[in-house]
């Protein structure tokens, strides 16, 4: 019986990317999705293509854009739904993130190791401890990557085999899963300094750290790759351009050939292999191309 109450969180657990409330005529955005994005995303939105972050490659298998969540190229409103797995914790600079996650989407869900989960099995990449009480996201800046001596170093999930189960055998109790509309509640305790952590380089997509399709093996990975087909046969196919702005001064952008201009910002952004964000280069467009383009 135990065993069977076991599997049945095991499996509840496993489902809730699939069981969120997205209509089928919803626009969604995954920011950072990395090398598993969520089945029902029309858009994906990546900064590090730099592995350090992930266990495996990032998957590009629709369309996607490279760009720092705290400053995405979109429109205000621009998507129904964003969902965010386990990317609040690797940020700098939340307070930024999740006011820009408010201003692109009209409602969404952040799930993430939540503080107790730290504690017990710290990550020397997550930069935050996080807890969700009465719907509002607690968020505590680490000072060190093992901020917490007495429990980070005894790591009782892998030398206690008590804790070991009852750490995977309830992973709702160590994480936050946080459903938004609208507004996303969330309190900033302390702003240590980071100096600490080193930042992976940002890379361009051009070094070629990603797949074109689903980079999870077994059954897992079948199930994931065949809802993303289903998802995609049910959703009308959209124009990425269409959805694009300056991520600095949120005007309209300019496309010609391999880049995207913004002629306030005199700036320019590869657009090959994907829209690249990232990498800001002094605008190349002429005055005579710039005199018939849509100006920010």
């Amino acid at each position: 019986m135990m065993f069977g109450a076991w599997s049945f969180n095991r499996i509840a657990w496993s489902l809730r990317k699939v069981t969120l409330p997205i209509k089928s005529t919803d626009l969604v955005l995954d920011v950072g999705s990395g090398s598993n994005p969520h089945p029902s995303a029309d858009v994906l939105l990546e900064r590090y293509l730099d592995p350090r972050h992930r266990h495996n490659p990032m998957v590009i298998d629709r369309p996607t854009v490279l760009a720092d969540a705290c400053k995405m190229p979109f429109p205000d409103k621009a998507f129904d739904f964003v969902i965010t797995f386990h990317v609040l914790e690797h940020v700098p600079d939340p307070a930024s993130f999740l006011r820009e996650l408010q201003r692109v989407g009209k409602a969404g869900y952040i799930d993430t190791p939540n503080a107790i989960f730290e504690r017990l099995a710290p990550y020397d990449v997550h930069l935050l401890e996080i807890m969700n009480i009465h719907d509002t996201l607690f968020i505590n800046k680490k000072s060190s990557a093992r901020p917490d001596r007495f429990l980070n170093e005894l790591d009782l999930v892998k030398n206690s085999v008590q804790w070991n189960r009852f750490f995977y055998r309830n992973p709702r109790l160590f994480h936050v899963q946080y459903s938004w509309q609208n507004e996303i509640k969330f309190r900033l305790l302390n702003d240590a300094p980071l100096d600490w952590f080193a930042s992976p380089a940002v890379l361009s997509a051009e070094g070629g750290s990603f797949v074109n399709g689903n980079s999870n093996g077994g059954l897992r990975g079948i199930g994931l790759s065949a809802l993303r087909k289903w998802h995609k046969l049910r959703k009308k196919s959209i124009e990425l351009k269409d959805l694009l702005i300056c991520p600095a001064c949120h005007q309209a952008l300019s496309f010609e050939a391999d880049l995207a201009s913004c002629a306030e910002c005199r700036t320019s952004y590869p657009l090959l292999p994907v829209p690249d964000f990232n990498r800001p280069v002094s605008s190349r467009t002429t005055q005579a191309s710039a005199a018939h383009s849509t100006r920010c």
